[in-house]
């Protein structure tokens, strides 16, 4: 339960944001509880201010720290007042209080943020309540962390999912799971979208309320490395109050590699003019990469710089500009041709030129699965056939808005499946998805015999 009460000694804007978020609610007795109080400088100028936190009753209090410039922190009775200096306008400024309550029922934490300038008398306050309870809960929390799937570079947007799973036997109630950012990673979104939460420093704080018995949670979080190297990235999660049954799934950590390009650029140029497909409304235009360095490059990847129409196939961005990949090894002096579809809604040629266009050499790309995490059961295809250029068309039943990966092989077990990128959203309840080749599949079907198999993603 939070409430926030807001005191104006003045009818003026007030001066300042305050957010007070318990670290658990309800929270066990004489178990930590930390609340993280975040004070944003709303006015137009730097003002000086104090922060007053009143502890709640009863408690303990454990320490307090100030993130914030490092100013004072002072210790009273029964209370803790930080001295945050000159909080610039927009700045955040962010502190912990921690404690132990020592009582079952309800606790209140009050804070109060105030400007200390002559003749500027602007107070904000917030309250907390927290219920504290003895009942002992049986849970086994699990954390566990997916990383990407294909090679990182530098600069590339990375997602990375964190599962949060209740393995009973009992429901869990205030689960809280924290994220921790290694050094030169960026923050860049989240799935589901909205979905809260808190920060202090690298760590990020996730309140998923209660996790029945047996119940799982998913979070896919969307990061930009800017350096290289194995990367350590780190989850835990736990609930107040609660007697877990198994603590050695409840931390996750795992290095994810990022690297550099291992070359410098190859050769790419366009080798055909823009034409309008009339079937997928995508203009479509060939590249020709070549492998000039000298030695063999066991996969590459093509990024364009400045365009103005979305690059369609495109599997990913780096520093913003979206990229394919040529996924069959490349021997010096071979060259490999790639299809690009943009959507231009003229339909029409667009200004493009060779020097928008960068390849570079990557260790092995491989999509192959033979079926994509967290997907449904397969689809049934009601249509396949050969085009008279070579290339293969599949249909199949759709819902509007959900997408699709499509899986392919030559091998009727499907023992080397491989996905085709990217995912598919369907626009309508029926989709036609030619395979034409790099850069969706590792080379352009040269007969009937490629199979193919299509998944509902959740």
């Amino acid at each position: 339960m939070l409430s926030l009460g807001v005191v104006c000694p003045r009818a003026e804007a007030q001066r300042f944001g305050l957010s007070v978020t318990p670290s658990a609610n309800p929270v066990f007795v004489s178990n930590s509880l930390t609340y993280l109080i975040t004070v944003t400088n709303l006015g137009a100028g730097a003002v000086d201010a104090v922060v007053t936190n009143i502890l709640p009753v009863p408690s303990q209090f454990v320490g307090a720290t100030n993130y914030y410039q490092f100013f004072n922190t002072t210790y009273l009775t029964n209370s803790v007042v930080f001295g945050l200096g000159s909080l610039l306008s927009g700045n955040p400024a962010q502190m912990t209080v921690t404690v132990l309550p020592t009582t079952v029922g309800s606790i209140t934490d009050t804070v109060l943020v105030a400007s200390v300038g002559i003749g500027d008398t602007n107070i904000v306050s917030a309250k907390v309540v927290v219920q504290v309870t003895n009942v002992v809960t049986l849970a086994d929390l699990a954390m566990t962390m997916s990383g990407p799937g294909l090679p990182v570079i530098t600069n590339d947007l990375m997602t990375y999912g964190l599962t949060v799973t209740n393995l009973g036997p009992n429901d869990a109630p205030g689960v809280m799971l924290t994220n921790t950012l290694p050094t030169g990673v960026l923050f860049k979104g989240i799935f589901p979208l909205g979905q809260p939460f808190t920060t202090a420093g690298s760590n990020m704080f996730f309140n998923l309320g209660t996790l029945t018995a047996g119940s799982v949670t998913n979070l896919v979080l969307v990061v930009e490395p800017t350096n290289a190297g194995a990367l350590p990235f780190s989850a835990s999660v736990g609930a107040p109050g609660l007697t877990d049954t198994n603590t050695a799934n409840n931390f996750f950590t795992t290095n994810i590699l990022v690297t550099n390009y291992l070359s410098g650029p190859l050769g790419v140029t366009t080798n055909s003019s823009q034409t309008y497909n009339a079937q997928n409304g995508m203009m479509e235009q060939f590249v020709i990469v070549t492998n000039d360095s000298g030695s063999a490059a066991a996969a590459v990847r093509v990024v364009l710089t400045g365009l103005t129409n979305q690059l369609i196939n495109a599997v990913g961005t780096n520093t913003g500009n979206p990229f394919v990949y040529y996924l069959a090894p490349l021997a010096a002096g071979q060259t490999g041709s790639l299809l690009l579809q943009y959507y231009n809604p003229a339909r029409s040629p667009f200004a493009f030129s060779n020097a928008q266009l960068n390849a570079f050499a990557l260790p092995p790309v491989v999509f192959s699965a033979p079926k994509p995490a967290g997907v449904s059961s397969s689809l049934n295809i009601s249509r396949i056939v050969q085009l008279p250029n070579g290339n293969m068309l599949i249909e199949w039943p759709t819902v509007a808005g959900r997408t699709y990966t499509v899986i392919y092989s030559d091998s009727a077990s499907f023992s080397n499946a491989m996905i085709a990128p990217p995912s598919i959203t369907a626009p309508a309840n029926r989709f036609q998805w030619i395979d034409y080749g790099p850069p969706t599949t590792v080379s352009v079907p040269t007969n009937a015999a490629r199979l193919y198999r299509v998944y509902q993603n959740p």
